[in-house]
């Protein structure tokens, strides 16, 4: 497929091959506000459920629960620890403003210069295949990195939801026996009524 030093680009080609390269570019960028989003949501979520979790959890160190007790309060920390490992990684590894391959001002101004001015088109479009070419791979590479960062994040959240609904059956349960064993919360309001 190596062309021979002899055979000239194609300016119909080069020009179609940078607009490709563009659309691809835009592409990739949109793909990565779409991570971002999808982030903002999974990290306001990982927070909202983190301080509810914290809010009622923190009573679970002041009450008797028997012998859930040990359990209750692992699934208590088990649900902090993940639920923060998931903001945490969404907000630091994803959200946080990140390095893009820009092309400096300086650059920018020389483009009303000699010797660009003067550049045939074709080398013009050349460097310009080969910066689109760059900034396709570094967005590639940064939203790949979002993607599989994204992907860390959702499963600490998930093993987050799992800890808070494991903890509240655990809890639930652990009440229900309490009410119905004898002398329990049940007797009482049996008697009371008698």
């Amino acid at each position: 497929m190596a062309a021979s030093m002899a055979e000239s680009p194609n300016p119909e080609t080069v020009e179609e091959l940078l607009k490709l390269l563009h659309r691809l570019v835009d592409d990739e960028r949109a793909r990565g506000q779409g991570l971002d989003a999808k982030t903002s949501t999974l990290t306001g979520f990982s927070g909202a459920i983190l301080a509810l979790t914290a809010t009622v959890g923190s009573t679970l160190f002041d009450r008797d629960l028997g012998n859930a007790a040990i359990e209750i309060r692992g699934l208590f920390i088990a649900a902090v620890i993940a639920l923060a490992v998931a903001a945490t990684v969404a907000v630091g590894g994803v959200l946080l403003p990140q390095p893009r391959l820009t092309i400096s001002l300086d650059d920018v101004r020389l483009f009303r210069e000699f010797p660009l001015i003067a550049a045939p088109k074709m080398d013009v479009q050349g460097q310009m295949l080969t910066t689109a070419i760059e900034a396709l791979a570094a967005e590639r590479r940064l939203n790949d990195r979002k993607a599989r960062l994204t992907r860390y994040a959702a499963r600490a959240l998930v093993v987050g939801f799992i800890a808070v609904a494991a903890m509240a059956v655990t809890l639930g349960a652990t009440k229900a026996k309490e009410t119905h064993r004898p002398g329990g919360v049940a007797a009482l309001d049996q008697a009371q009524r008698g």
